[in-house]
């Protein structure tokens, strides 16, 4: 078995020896520091920035495009201030034509990100499980993805297609063997869930590192040790998170309305602040007169 990496490499050096050694690398999904370090401090070695979540909790729109390349780089530089983990960034189509995309890349390097992945949907997109998924033509999605492998540096670029719902298995596995060809690190298929499947992709990419998509969003999917069995190297959870913080936040609020009064937290001010570093903060900068 090849030596696990050492934490002390560079974020996406760390990442990438992890796509090729050790098991399957589940993936916090996260949108600011405070996310990020929660996913830190529950036991996860690496996070995920979701451009559906950056849209929810930044602009509060769906995940239909809105979220722009401006917006996704606030939220990196907020999730990287916030954990030391290597971030997996949603680069969404890459933003523009070729150009841009090259530009994209170089910017999430520049804010910190280990790897990003991107689509071959048109742009604007929209979420890989909504109904109106357009993809572009292959040539185009290839271009783009040249453009990304040509103007990073250590950055992992993974190539995505959500062909699978939108065209069907047989054109999501070509473009998967021509994004593969085409010089991505590693390769994500919207959709693939299962073991059947993700067993297929990994074929048709060639044995390059697979990435799949646990999003809440979509169909149940297998447990973690079952795709790490079939190919999958790193396996994201998006927006499970947030969803139950969201969900505990409605709570609170309707029971402070409903009975006048705020419950008591799950979580107290103290656990917080702990988890802030508070004590280490007051015990490096106490007043030595005091």
């Amino acid at each position: 078995m090849p030596d696990l990496p050492t934490p002390d490499l560079p974020a996406p050096d760390l990442l990438r020896a992890r796509l090729h050694a050790g098991p399957p690398v589940a993936v916090a999904g996260c949108h600011d520091a405070l996310s990020a370090r929660l996913a830190e401090a529950a036991g996860f070695t690496a996070v995920h920035l979701s451009g559906a979540l950056v849209s929810a909790t930044a602009l509060g729109l769906p995940d239909l495009g809105f979220a722009g390349a401006g917006d996704m780089l606030d939220a990196l530089r907020r999730v990287v201030a916030g954990t030391g983990l290597p971030v997996v960034a949603d680069a969404d189509t890459g933003y523009g034509d070729p150009p841009q995309v090259a530009e994209t890349v170089r910017r999430y390097e520049r804010e910190g990100a280990a790897a990003l992945h991107l689509e071959d949907q048109v742009q604007p997109k929209r979420c890989g499980h909504s109904p109106g998924v357009r993809l572009v033509d292959l040539p185009v999605a290839l271009a783009r993805l040249r453009a990304a492998v040509a103007a990073r540096r250590r950055l992992i670029v993974i190539a995505r297609t959500d062909a699978l719902a939108a065209a069907g298995p047989n054109e999501a596995l070509r473009r998967v063997a021509a994004f593969a060809a085409a010089g991505a690190d590693a390769i994500m298929v919207e959709g693939a869930v299962d073991a059947a499947t993700v067993g297929r992709v990994r074929e048709a990419a060639g044995g390059l590192p697979l990435v799949v998509n646990c999003s809440a969003a979509g169909p149940a999917a297998d447990p973690l040790d079952v795709l790490g069995e079939a190919g999958a190297r790193l396996v994201l959870y998006p927006v499970t998170a947030a969803l139950d913080g969201a969900a505990a936040m409605a709570a609170a609020y309707r029971a402070i309305l409903r009975d006048g009064r705020a419950p008591a937290p799950a979580m107290t001010w103290t656990e917080l602040n702990d988890l802030l570093g508070l004590p280490e903060l007051n015990d490096r900068f106490a007043d030595p007169a005091g």
